[in-house]
């Protein structure tokens, strides 16, 4: 009695053991798989492609037609050689914002040539070292038009190939797993453990060019955008009282390099155009020459700032009889390729315009 025991607690554990090395699912899960091998007649791959003649030949002399997956397991990955696939270079410097009295860093993909576009967020920068003087110095210039997508040219040319007539065999049955709830089929589900998977690194290089920072630093040369902070006092104070008397209301100590508009204004006080009316009732207009330079489609470290006068034509026909208070609006933007912290705004003045009656 104590020896049929013992047998019957030993086959509990003969099936653990057994289920540790494969799993089965499907109908006949439960029951114990008959001859099943890996690579015996009996076995087929999932997603095979057989044809109805082939399993039935295989259900002649097969009870259970195994269905079999593998699972590879790796404990590590080698990798085998290094492939560089492409060699980016780039382009590092810092800048100070003259307004912000604050450096930053930028990095860029480096240009061939000044103006060359590229993708959206990844448009390169040219940048034009000078060595003649006393202190290296450089310039770069980054190009505002990018595109979206990369385009590639191709001198490949177009090979036609004539693919053979295909036709659609109906007897063929690619294997899936919807066959384990068909009776004379089992799943089977092997799991494979390698000690590595092998495979070659493919990675891209960057090379960067420091030209003022870190150790191998071209120079110590820090460029700049030179545009100060927009010079409100003084545009309050010129404009605070004017005369109409005066052909120009006698300002002549505004210059700026920003781009200056007026709102509120009437027409007789214009920044744009000087009229008058001759004997013949005629009315003439000259148009100040309002900055016509194109607008630079590049950002350029350092900026320049050049500064350009600012008036209003007095385009009354006569003085005003008595003072006239006006309260307007004067707009004002940096237009030098750059947006930083103030570069436009807007001011609320009162000017006082002064007539006959003083």
């Amino acid at each position: 009695m104590k020896n049929i025991s013992q047998i019957l607690l030993l086959f509990p554990i003969v099936a653990m053991f057994a289920s540790c090395n494969s799993s089965t699912f499907g109908p006949e899960s439960n029951s114990e798989p008959i001859a099943y091998t890996p690579d015996g007649k009996c076995t087929i791959a999932w997603q095979d492609s057989k044809s109805q003649e082939q399993l039935d030949s295989l259900h002649t002399f097969c009870d259970t037609i195994f269905v079999r997956s593998v699972i590879n397991i790796y404990k590590d990955t080698v990798y085998d050689d290094t492939i560089i696939t492409d060699n980016k270079k780039y382009t590092s410097f810092i800048y100070l914002d003259r307004y912000t009295e604050k450096t930053d860093t930028l990095t860029k993909p480096t240009a061939e040539k000044s103006g060359a576009s590229g993708p959206c967020g990844r448009v390169p920068i040219y940048c034009k070292l000078d060595s003649s003087d006393t202190q290296k110095t450089f310039s770069c210039t980054e190009a505002s038009i990018c595109y979206m997508y990369e385009l590639e040219a191709s001198s490949a040319k177009v090979v036609a190939i004539r693919l053979p007539d295909l036709y659609y065999d109906s007897t063929v049955i690619v294997i899936k797993k919807s066959v384990c709830s068909e009776p004379g089929f089992r799943c089977v589900r092997d799991t494979v453990f390698h000690d590595a998977f092998h495979m070659t690194y493919r990675t891209i290089a960057l090379d960067t060019t420091f030209l003022n920072y870190g150790p191998t630093a071209w120079t110590d040369y820090v460029p700049a955008i030179n545009a100060p902070a927009f010079d409100t006092a003084a545009f309050r104070n010129a404009l605070d009282t004017l005369d109409t008397q005066k052909e120009i209301f006698g300002m002549d100590t505004l210059f700026t390099g920003y781009s200056v508009s007026v709102e509120g204004l009437p027409d007789w006080a214009s920044n744009t155009t000087k009229c008058t009316t001759t004997e013949d009732s005629k009315r003439v207009c000259i148009y100040k020459e309002i900055e016509l330079r194109p607008i630079s489609m590049l950002s350029t470290y350092p900026t320049s700032y050049n500064k350009r006068p600012f008036y209003l034509w007095n385009n009354l026909e006569s003085p005003l009889e008595k003072d006239t208070l006006i309260t307007w609006k004067l707009r004002y933007r940096y237009s030098g390729g750059h947006n930083f912290e103030g570069n436009r705004d807007s001011l609320e003045i009162t000017t006082l315009f002064r007539g006959l009656s003083n």
